[in-house]
């Protein structure tokens, strides 16, 4: 027993002690150092940390050197722009140099559509914007002019209403003329001419301070990148038409790969976002008879609002009343893309309907699709490139913009509704606003682009190529009067209603052939 004792103990102790040396080098620290070079040159600013261990990192200094602590088995990575991230273990060394290979994919710099030619970022001699899909795709907008604003510096837009459907002014570089229409640019989709001309009425749409703007047309979800031309590279390349600047707007493209269905469905509410601060029923009041005062005249008969007539107690914010509703947004989005390394397609369709903040339901309604094709041949010298969109929209809003009344009615104004449900027209003292929702203004928008580039290589470096497109933009608007607008005591009939139809055509088919 006492020899069993003795053996066991010293063999136990051997163990432990192996066993705890191999531990303690397993998990001990050691200080690593090393060159970084990409072949030939040192590379300073380079980042080196430690896998899978957060706050461990050491960056190269001038000379490409660099020292960092880590266990015998771990694993370095080293990162640097334009250059393919490496993985190196370390194995028990204390000195561990890193030679990095160019990434060329990252290295491909950004080029820029500068119209019939692109060019690099870095090479690039005019003054052009660009955005990218990133910037658009975070954006819950229906004109792809609500997109672009406030991310381009000498590119001026601003809203001209918040009604659905209403559109946008633009400036390139300040303003180039006194008639507002005269300082819209050029709109090139996809290589096709867009164009950008009014396709309304002031007549049927009086709810908006300007007639249809047929930007609303495009889909700001299929768009890649929107460039602007904003200097002599504009007239350089389009002439005349490019006299205010160009917005080149280039859709989504299929790419190779695995066949890739997507749906994007969002909803939101919208609502006014600052009201005026206006007087209340006191202060108005104290205005107006202070008004009478400064003027000295008496109050006339049709001072309703201070002669007594209407209650001097009453009060009503009627920026709430009128245009303090909530706007109800929904947005659905489909795209289906995939292809090999000759053909990739896209094929994507959209659906939003927006309602305003104005009492009752006027919804906007706008679906559409799109579709984009390119092939290669087997030799790489024919090569094609479609794209298609369309877009349908209905509109349905008031015929007036209850805004100005919501701005102007005496804060001690009548009631809308008398007790039975009907229009309050208080004695024929007031017009009530709400006749006005009664007036309708209804829209139907149908727009096609199609682009077709072809392209056939003759001999290396040699091409041949055409361009063909075409655009098709049809509207139809109407603004419903009805009798029912006017107070009852005029004993309005029918045959005081009316219809103002506007219909509208536009289309456009270019062909440029050039080598």
């Amino acid at each position: 027993m006492p020899f069993f004792i003795w053996f066991c103990l010293p063999f136990s102790s051997l163990f432990a002690k192996s066993s705890y040396r191999h531990n303690f080098n397993f998990f001990q620290q050691i200080e690593i150092k090393g060159t970084v070079k990409d072949g030939s040159n040192p590379l300073p600013g380079v980042t080196i940390s430690v896998k899978n261990k957060l706050n461990v990192a050491a960056i190269s200094d001038y000379s490409g050197q660099y020292t960092i602590a880590a266990a015998p088995a771990d694993t370095l990575v080293v990162s640097f722009i334009g250059f393919k991230t490496a993985f190196i273990a370390v194995k028990n060394r204390k000195v561990v140099d890193v030679q990095l290979h160019y990434d060329t994919t990252i290295l491909q710099e950004v080029r820029v559509n500068a119209g019939y030619y692109s060019v690099k970022e870095s090479e690039r001699t005019g003054n052009i914007a660009r955005i990218t899909s990133k910037d658009i795709e975070t954006q819950p907008v229906t004109n792809v002019l609500a997109a672009m604003q406030g991310r381009m510096a000498g590119v001026s837009i601003i809203q001209q209403t918040g009604v659905p459907g209403g559109g946008f002014d633009i400036k390139i570089r300040g303003q180039n003329s006194l008639r507002t229409d005269a300082n819209q640019p050029l709109y090139i989709i996809d290589g096709v001419p867009y164009s950008s001309d009014p396709v309304g009425y002031n007549q049927t749409s009086s709810i908006y301070p300007a007639v249809t703007s047929p930007l609303n047309s495009i889909n700001p979800d299929a768009i890649e990148s929107i460039e602007v031309l904003k200097d002599a590279d504009a007239t350089s390349i389009y002439g005349s038409r490019g006299a205010n600047g160009v917005v080149l707007i280039t859709t989504k493209k299929g790419k190779k790969g695995k066949t890739v269905f997507t749906v994007k469905t969002s909803t939101g509410a919208g609502s006014v976002a600052k009201f005026m601060d206006l007087m209340n029923t006191e202060q108005y009041l104290e205005m107006r008879r202070q008004a009478f005062l400064n003027d000295k005249i008496p109050y006339r008969a049709t001072d309703y609002d201070v002669n007594g007539t209407w209650d001097q107690n009453r009060y009503t914010d009627w920026q709430k009343e009128l245009i303090g509703g909530t706007s109800v947004i929904n947005n659905v989005q489909g795209t289906i893309s995939g292809g090999s390394d000759k053909t990739q397609f896209l094929l994507s369709r959209n659906y939003r309907q927006e309602s305003s903040v104005f009492p009752g339901s006027f919804p906007y309604k706008k679906g559409g699709g799109q579709f984009n094709l390119n092939h290669t041949s087997q030799d790489d010298k024919f090569r094609l490139t479609f794209s298609a969109g369309f877009t349908a929209q209905k509109n349905n809003q008031p015929a007036f913009d209850l805004t100005y009344d919501a701005r102007s009615l005496a804060p001690n104004a009548p009631a809308l509704y008398n007790p039975d449900g009907s229009l309050n027209w208080e004695n024929s003292t007031w017009e009530n606003p709400l006749r006005n929702l009664n007036a309708e203004y209804k829209s139907q928008t149908n727009d096609l682009v199609t682009n077709a580039l072809l392209s056939y290589e003759i001999i290396p470096s040699l091409f041949i190529k055409t361009s063909l497109g075409y655009t098709n933009l049809n509207t139809i608007e109407t603004r419903t009067s009805p009798s029912s607008i006017y107070n009852p005591i005029y004993n309005a009939t029918s045959a005081n209603s009316k219809q103002e139809p506007y219909c509208g055509t536009a289309f456009y088919a270019p062909g440029i052939c050039r080598y």
